[in-house]
């Protein structure tokens, strides 16, 4: 039994290692905004590493749970806020972007079903070269507190 555990172990890091090697990228923080009922768009955050040595392109996303996505920045004309649509995120080596709120997001459009807290969303990430990964989300509530989720959890 034990030599089956080690090499299940084994099994599972070399498939780790494996699907970050295919696109250089690591996704962590992964969330998801809770809308309001009814609400037809939603927010994702998360953080993009690149500890590859060459620059990252992202190309889509996609999730079945929503109809599409698309990366959006905000930008502030004359005190004006503005959602622009981000048709090439790049992300240089050694480089993290975040997307945050007040900053880059990902735009989540019309969900397939009622996502509520403590959710999981799976987000498949292709980049331009074709290469792609999945990722999870977790629906929260908007607290208001830098994203530290440790404090309120009912389990």
């Amino acid at each position: 039994m034990r030599y089956l555990t080690g090499s299940l172990l084994l099994a599972w890091l070399f498939t780790a290692s494996v699907a970050a090697e295919q696109t250089g990228l690591v996704v962590r923080d992964a969330w998801v905004r809770e809308a309001p009922p009814g609400g037809d768009v939603l927010a994702g955050y998360l953080r993009l590493e690149n500890p590859a040595s060459d620059t990252v392109v992202v190309g889509t996303l996609q999730s079945r749970d929503f109809d599409h996505i698309e990366i959006h920045r905000t930008v502030v004309e004359e005190g004006v806020a503005r959602m622009l649509p981000v048709e090439r995120l790049e992300i240089p080596p050694g480089e993290t972007v975040a997307l945050e709120p007040g900053g880059m997001h990902l735009m989540l459009f019309r969900p397939v079903r009622s996502l509520r807290q403590d959710d999981r969303v799976v987000f498949s990430l292709e980049l331009a070269d074709g290469r792609s990964q999945t990722f999870e989300a977790t629906v929260r509530r908007d607290t208001g507190d830098d994203g530290h989720r440790h404090h309120h959890h009912k389990h």
